[in-house]
C-alpha cells in the first residue's frame, strides 16, 4: 500500500491537472486510495502534512523515503 500512495501522490503533484490546488487534492485522493484499499491513515493531528506534500512538489523526498514514511503510518483496518 505504501508504494501505490507514494506513486499516486507524486503523480499528482508533479503532473499539475489543476490550475491551483494540485498538492491538497492530491493528499486527499491519496487518502482516499488508503481508506478505500482497507486501511486507514494512523497519522497524528499536528503531524506536518503540508510538509511532506510540499517536499514531494519540490523533490526533496525520495520515493523511497517516502515509502518508508507511508509504511509507518498506514495501519490496517481490524
Amino acid at each position: 500500500m505504501d508504494r501505490k500512495a507514494v506513486a499516486l501522490l507524486e503523480s499528482m503533484v508533479g503532473n499539475h491537472g489543476f490550475i491551483d490546488g494540485n498538492k491538497r487534492t492530491a493528499w486527499l485522493v491519496v487518502e482516499i486510495l488508503i481508506e478505500r484499499s482497507g486501511y486507514f491513515p494512523n497519522i497524528p493531528d499536528d503531524e506536518p502534512i503540508d510538509d511532506i506534500v510540499v517536499g514531494v512538489a519540490d523533490g526533496s523526498i525520495s520515493f523511497e523515503d517516502l515509502s518508508v514514511w507511508f509504511k509507518e503510518r498506514v495501519k490496517t483496518v481490524e
